[in-house]
């Protein structure tokens, strides 16, 4: 029996499609790209902005109309809006953050499996493994927290349990992935912490690369950062929660940092990580962003060494403190964010001019007639002539030309 896959929003989400694909395909489900093919489809939603939300309902909308398939439709936007989902796709069934936990399980119950043979579609060649839901602290444009519910982490033996398996099936690099990765163990008895875990992972034979998802800097510490480099196994790309570079909209943020500390973190991280590729989300236009506060962000841009930019305009989201406060100008708020987009755009540039004539170890994820394509340790994707029989493969790629800010290429060193 076959199906369909869609998951919108967070690594967190497609960590989660990617573990409910590998268990339905060891239970009998084959998947396809090909809604038409399919007696089923499953999609994973997000609402944490009003742009992803919207790109959700959007999608609904077109497969009701285009597919016969019955969706599985989980994650965050039923959470918010079931309700009115369910009357809108009285044919679809909704599951909740609770109830999506039991996703694979309802499959069963509802198509049950016509065959014994056992798939391995090789969804990513990448493996997300979340380890990590929910989190405790409430900024004030944050709405995860009422979605996701409080933190929460995998144990330790499980993590490893996963790891293991997906390394049995030819995943070569584990991507670490959580709604907050950086409180990773808080809640365990006994705690446990990140530090912990990659130290404990980079014993799982298979596994070779470690790639860590957002880190919130309000647990870093200088240990941290000494000992995360101790670990080979450890990708040097990192991206942080950062938000803006101004003291006042931190605060305003309720994220309790200030921009010395954030800068501070990332000197450390630069101290340490030399040649990685750092990067930060940043929200332009925060309620109340004076073109100061705004300044004050830029000029910390410029200072830090980040090498790239996920700029997101703000975004009011029903019941958080943000949503309260007076909005500044749409068109200002538009404004923002295409100049920091330049900045982060300009800052992904010359880190790849700076990675031309060097060689960097990578995992092979694309195999084409024409090209292939390679994601490196340090989170470049380089297109190399093609080649077959890689795919999941760890190699090693020589960078020798810049296409644009997001696609190099080269050839297999």
């Amino acid at each position: 029996m076959k199906f369909v896959v869609e998951s919108f929003g967070c690594r967190s989400n497609q960590a989660e499609v990617q573990e409910w694909i590998i268990e339905l395909e060891k239970r009998g489900y084959q998947l396809t790209t090909a809604a038409a093919e399919a007696a089923f489809g499953i999609v994973n939603t997000c609402s944490v902005t009003e742009k992803a939300e919207k790109d959700v309902l959007r999608f609904m909308a077109r497969a009701y109309r285009h597919t016969g398939a019955k969706w599985l439709v989980a994650g965050c936007t039923v959470h918010r809006s079931r309700a009115a989902l369910a009357a809108k796709y009285r044919d679809y069934l909704f599951l909740d953050n609770r109830e999506k936990e039991r996703l694979v399980e309802t499959v069963g119950e509802l198509f049950p499996a016509d065959g014994r043979l056992v798939y391995h579609s090789a969804f990513r060649s990448r493996v997300f493994l979340k380890v990590q839901d929910g989190c405790n602290f409430r900024c004030s444009y944050c709405i995860v927290p009422s979605l996701r519910g409080k933190a929460r982490s995998l144990e330790m033996p499980a993590v490893l349990e996963r790891a293991r398996h997906y390394a049995a099936l030819g995943y070569r690099e584990v991507v670490l992935t959580g709604i907050n990765l950086s409180s990773y163990g808080y809640d365990l008895f006994p705690r446990r912490t990140l530090l912990d875990l990659v130290g404990e992972l980079q014993h799982v034979r298979g596994v070779e690369i470690i790639r860590l998802s957002s880190l919130d800097p309000r647990f870093i510490r200088y240990h941290f950062v000494r000992e995360l480099a101790a670990v080979p196994k450890v990708a040097d790309s990192f991206h942080f929660s950062l938000q803006s570079g101004s003291d006042a909209v931190i605060r305003r943020m309720n994220r309790g940092s200030k921009g010395d500390e954030y800068l501070s973190i990332l000197e450390q991280f630069r101290a340490r990580f030399p040649g990685a590729n750092m990067g930060a989300d940043i929200i332009a236009g925060f309620p109340g962003e004076t073109e100061k506060e705004f300044r004050e962000t830029v000029a910390f841009l410029e200072r830090a060494p980040l090498n790239y930019l996920h700029v997101f305009p703000f975004s009011p989201r029903p019941g958080t403190k943000a949503a309260a406060m007076e909005p500044l100008p749409p068109a200002l708020v538009r404004a923002r964010a295409a100049e920091l987009k330049e900045l982060g755009s300009r800052m992904k540039l010359a880190y790849r001019d700076g990675c031309r004539g060097k060689t960097f170890s990578g995992i092979l994820i694309e195999e084409n007639p024409n090209y292939a394509l390679v994601v490196t340790r340090n989170f470049l994707s380089v297109r190399v002539p093609p080649v077959r029989g890689y795919k999941k493969r760890s190699l090693r790629v020589r960078v020798e030309r810049v296409v644009n800010e997001n696609l190099c290429e080269g050839k297999i060193a």
